[in-house]
């Protein structure tokens, strides 16, 4: 029995069936990586014809394609738990900077069940009929079966990114506090933006490979390309909220800082003295380094090492892609 976690604690589908399942953890994440190579073996031995496309291309890309399958399966599995463990740490860390009540509501939709379980029955029932279409029904029952266990991680972890994403967009629609600035340049959202690039790194981890070794080259290479661009776009776009309020916070810490520095300076302006420079010294003092304090707010819930972390990711993504382009094109 699948109980319901509460909005103060995530779970998803799949971390509910592996909490439900007896014995270690571990073992059946790695039986339900194992299952794409228990359909190629099942259609060996039973020689139903039921190959699918990736079949058809060279040895070396069949072995790749159902590693990289298997890695997806384990991939996705263990993160849908990470960024819901991540999302539960934040605790507290979103209502100390968000004016209004709890938080945790902007992430409600990763506890859903109907949804990726919905989803991997669509895409089980079209791989099925597919098949059945080409090959009969033993094809169909084989490759409609696998694709339903394989579906229900894969689209877990979708589904869960894809609440991440929705989650923070609505947190960016929200109030921030403007005294969150005093103790912290980012603002109290630095863990936000943590969770956000920790689900997209591993989209990219488990998608692009299997994109590349599993569809022919030309669109292999225009499937990655628009997966890696809608990857970053929404990405972009989730904190882009977040973004534009840390830029008002900013904006207002600045105007505030720069305007006691104008009234600091104001009476050395009208009698420039040693006398009064004495004087108004520690309040020039005072107000520069508030400026200095207001200009070191950040205007991403990300740091600069993120980013480049972000930009490289891409960039390995278009190098591999293009890479089995090129392989494939000199015959090797």
């Amino acid at each position: 029995m699948l109980a319901k976690p509460s909005l103060d604690h995530f779970q998803p589908l799949t971390d509910r069936i592996l909490m439900a399942l007896p014995g270690r953890r571990s073992f059946w994440i790695a039986v339900w990586a194992l299952v794409p190579w228990a359909n190629a073996g099942l259609n060996l031995l039973l020689d139903t014809g039921g190959t699918s496309a990736v079949w058809e291309q060279r040895d070396l890309l069949v072995v790749l394609n159902y590693a990289a399958l298997s890695v997806s399966v384990a991939v996705t599995l263990w993160g849908s738990a990470r960024i819901a463990r991540q999302l539960g740490s934040l605790g507290g860390t979103p209502k100390r900077v968000f004016d209004g009540g709890s938080t945790n509501t902007s992430f409600r939709e990763v506890n859903s069940v109907t949804g990726p379980l919905v989803l991997s029955l669509v895409s089980a029932v079209a791989f099925g009929v597919a098949a059945y279409v080409r090959d009969g029904w033993e094809a169909a029952v084989l490759r409609g079966g696998t694709w339903l266990i394989v579906g229900v991680a894969l689209w877990t972890f979708l589904w869960v990114y894809g609440s991440l994403q929705l989650g923070l967009d609505r947190l960016g629609r929200r109030h921030l506090r403007r005294d969150a600035a005093i103790v912290d340049p980012t603002l109290g959202l630095r863990p936000l933006g943590g969770v956000a690039f920790i689900g997209l790194w591993m989209l990219l981890v488990w998608f692009v490979p299997v994109v590349v070794t599993g569809l022919p080259d030309i669109v292999g290479m225009a499937v990655g390309g628009c997966v890696l661009a809608f990857t970053l776009g929404t990405f972009v776009f989730s904190l882009w909220g977040l973004h534009r309020q840390m830029i008002a916070v900013k904006d207002e810490e600045l105007a505030a800082a720069r305007q006691l520095y104008a009234e600091a300076y104001a009476p050395l302006r009208d009698h420039a003295t040693l006398e009064t420079l004495d004087r108004q010294h520690s309040l020039l003092s005072a107000a520069e380094a508030l400026e200095k304090r207001a200009d070191a707010i950040h205007e991403w819930p990300i740091d600069q090492r993120t980013w480049a972390w972000v930009i490289g990711l891409a960039t390995s993504v278009v190098a591999i892609t293009f890479g089995r382009v090129v392989v494939n094109t000199l015959g090797l």
